[in-house]
């Protein structure tokens, strides 16, 4: 009987330890990559993934999980551009205005909107998520918006915690960098230049 009981100690011993170790595993990339978060149908640039890390963090958000690995795409300083949680939606203050929603606690679209009906804009933009403890950076490097425009993308958390699935949605930031704005003609601008050109054109042509 007692070497039974010990047997059965020894098992129950080995069960805890193996469930004492998978509880201590920190959390993987697993299949999380570049293609997980989009804009206008087109997939992100680099993409970075860092244990520990809480990009909506402060108030003005925590760059550090970022930048040494988007450094070789820019030279600028990141920004906070804006930030949301379930807590608290984005303040929109901007010239780029930002939504954001779950279609399921790991998935979900966003999109970009420049409000300016005159100006475009060409940026670096980070799109980066907290979920579990880590946290991933997507980004879409010298992206354009022209004025008026929105552009649609899409999410979803694909690394795992320790239980081996990935974790809900925590909180959103987005940051940029290296921000280029560029007035747009009228349309009658644009005419009068082409008009213009015709004419020298024509009277380069006179002269030859």
């Amino acid at each position: 009987m007692k070497p039974c009981m010990r047997h059965l100690a020894a098992g129950v011993t080995a069960t805890l330890l193996l469930f004492n170790f998978s509880a201590t595993a920190h959390a993987a990339v697993a299949d999380a990559s570049s293609a997980d978060a989009t804009l206008a149908g087109s997939p992100a640039d680099a993409f970075v993934f860092v244990s520990g890390w809480n990009p909506h963090a402060g108030p003005d958000g925590n760059r550090s999980g970022l930048a040494p690995a988007f450094d070789p795409y820019g030279s600028g300083a990141w920004t906070l551009l804006d930030k949301y949680d379930h807590r608290a939606d984005f303040r929109n203050l901007g010239p780029l205005r930002f939504t954001f929603s779950e279609t399921s606690s790991t998935t979900g679209v966003w999109s970009v909107t420049n409000t300016s009906a005159t100006t475009g804009v060409t940026l670096d933009l980070a799109f980066a998520i907290h979920a579990g403890s880590p946290g991933a950076a997507w980004l879409f490097d010298d992206q354009a918006i022209l004025p008026g425009q929105t552009l649609d993308g899409t999410w979803e958390v694909r690394w795992t915690n320790r239980a081996g699935v990935p974790p809900d949605f925590s909180s959103l930031a987005l940051f940029g960098r290296d921000v280029v704005f560029a007035p747009v003609p009228e349309p009658g601008a644009v005419g009068m230049l082409l008009a213009g050109l015709g004419v020298l054109f024509l009277r380069r042509r006179q002269r030859s």
